[in-house]
């Protein structure tokens, strides 16, 4: 993203955004969601997790070619230049090689092969890392920085492949295509929906604000992406114990609680830093182009706390089986989100967008309480919630006050050292990492 960024600049970034948005939209319909079908099923059955696995790689290249008519020919009625057709069906094509690094990482994931689902991650990251290095080095447009994300999806299915041949079952169970298709659908369609509210805003933004706005809102929101590697490592890494435990709900609250207590303490040290350095880092980072993306992240992060509070609800959800929830909370989310966008964005630009995010998540949350409410009666807490959140509003209130009269920079550093001070004194992070020693067969 860096990289990308200082290559294209504003507006051409704001192209490369959207080309990740609607791959990514093609992504979800045609079977992301199912790495987590594969997980809760491999958890529970390892033969019918690398029986399944196999399935559904076919079954998503089965939908892929569909999916990408249809999503080049939204594109194209929507009045679009021929350059961000051709860019979006390159960039379509990290699809069929991810179909199959997906699926295995999925099963990984279930059977507890977390180094070789790392190796998987590492080998497709650095190959950007590389990529990004060249770009840096030699310049390129748009089309290099397609080549790199082929690239990387490339050598990350190659590594998946070797680990499945290393250790699928010899037995492997199956489902009947029409069952499978029953069972699977499910994931499809609340990763859609879900992934639409998630996205489609920056479709909007492109047509409604132009390259210039998406390419400072996109910036922003990659990273974001980036601090949402940490709940999916931290609950995706619980999601094999949650599911086994299901039926019986043995630990199962005390090990989320944790766990959001965790995620909790982290989204706040994320705001808190955020604060304090974006104003200095982003144009440094990106270039004198994407000042404005600063303001950008200053009002996005805020989603942060709540994205992480939602993933573990979510995540409880799914262990139990409610999958099917998501498609309503989605849809409520993706209508909030949609008509939000149309009547702000035409007046306030990506500004409008970014606060969307927010109302969007809370609006997801109220919705995950309610859920978890009438499926089950409790609602996990992050454990420490209350005086971690009263610690956090006095730090950021000093930030906000004492950044008036003292170098900014200055006061941030200290406050932000004080708060992780704090949660070490209060011996947070020896209570978190607990989680894990709970783990049936964990020996850390």
């Amino acid at each position: 993203m860096l990289a990308a960024a200082r290559v294209l600049g504003p507006e051409r970034f704001g192209v490369y955004t959207l080309l990740l948005a609607m791959v990514e939209m093609l992504a979800v319909a045609s079977g992301t969601g199912y790495v987590d079908y594969l997980t809760r099923e491999a958890a529970r059955d390892e033969r019918l997790g690398w029986g399944l696995g196999a399935q559904l790689i076919r079954l998503r290249l089965a939908y892929l070619l569909p999916f990408m008519g249809i999503g080049l020919g939204i594109l194209w009625l929507l009045g679009y230049p021929q350059m961000v057709l051709l860019g979006t069906a390159g960039m379509a094509l990290t699809l069929l090689p991810r179909s199959l690094s997906e699926a295995v990482q999925g099963v990984l994931r279930g059977i507890g092969r977390y180094v070789e689902f790392l190796i998987v991650e590492l080998v497709l990251g650095l190959t950007l890392a590389m990529g990004a290095v060249l770009l840096m080095v030699r310049g390129g447009g748009l089309r290099n920085v397609i080549a790199v994300e082929i690239a990387a999806a490339v050598i990350g299915a190659v590594a998946g492949l070797g680990f499945a041949m290393k250790f699928r079952t010899k037995q492997r169970l199956r489902l009947k295509t029409r069952q499978l298709i029953k069972t699977s659908v499910i994931f499809n369609i609340y990763c859609f929906v879900g992934n639409l509210y998630d996205r489609l805003d920056v479709v909007l933004l492109s047509k409604l604000a132009g390259d210039y706005a998406t390419g400072i809102y996109g910036a922003a929101y990659r990273a974001i992406g980036v601090v949402q590697l940490l709940p999916y490592g931290v609950l995706y890494s619980l999601l094999p114990g949650l599911s086994r435990e299901a039926s019986t709900h043995a630990g199962q609250s005390e090990k989320l609680e944790k766990a959001m207590g965790l995620l909790l303490s982290a989204a706040f040290v994320i705001v808190l830093a955020t604060m304090v350095f974006a104003d200095a880092l982003v144009p440094r980072l990106l270039g004198a182009g994407f000042a404005e993306s600063a303001a950008a992240l200053k009002i996005l992060i805020w989603a942060v706390i709540l994205r992480y509070v939602n993933y573990a609800l979510n995540m409880k959800l799914l262990s139990n089986g409610h999958e099917k929830v998501f498609v309503a909370t989605s849809a409520v989310c993706l209508g909030v989100n949609v008509i939000g966008n149309l009547v702000f964005i035409p007046m306030f630009s990506w500004r409008a967008a970014a606060v969307l995010t927010i109302v969007t998540e809370l609006a997801l949350l109220s919705q995950n309480v309610y859920w978890l409410h009438r499926a089950g009666g409790a609602v996990p807490r992050p454990l420490g919630w209350a005086r971690m959140s009263c610690a956090f509003v006095a730090v950021l209130f000093v930030i906000l006050a004492g950044g008036r009269s003292v170098s900014p920079l200055l006061v941030g550093t200290a406050c932000l050292a004080a708060f992780l001070g704090y949660l070490y004194r209060t011996g947070a992070m020896t209570e978190f990492a607990s989680i894990w020693r709970m783990e049936p067969g964990s020996s850390s």
